[in-house]
């Protein structure tokens, strides 16, 4: 779970947003809107990593596997179930 911060909270206290960050990604909003995500340079590499690597469903560790198969799509998406019918 993220942490969610207003660009007025991140200018008077950035040391709040850099030890956040540092456990988990941080959004900043501007105008009730995100704008930005500081994270950590680790989750960052992680991030690209992967993002780089494609994966093939017999190379993903088991605990991976698990929990995509346990996973379930939002209902405001059940529409698009119908596009795997055809």
């Amino acid at each position: 779970m993220s942490v969610s911060i207003t660009g007025e909270q991140l200018q008077k206290n950035p040391g709040y947003l850099r030890s956040e960050a540092r456990r988990s990604p941080v959004v900043v909003t501007y105008h009730g809107r995100a704008e930005l995500v500081v994270m950590s340079v680790e989750d960052y590499e992680t991030l690209r990593r992967n993002r780089q690597i494609p994966h093939r469903l017999e190379d993903l560790p088991a605990d991976k596997l698990a929990r995509l198969a346990a996973s379930k799509m939002d209902e405001r998406h059940a529409a698009l179930n119908a596009l795997m019918d055809e």
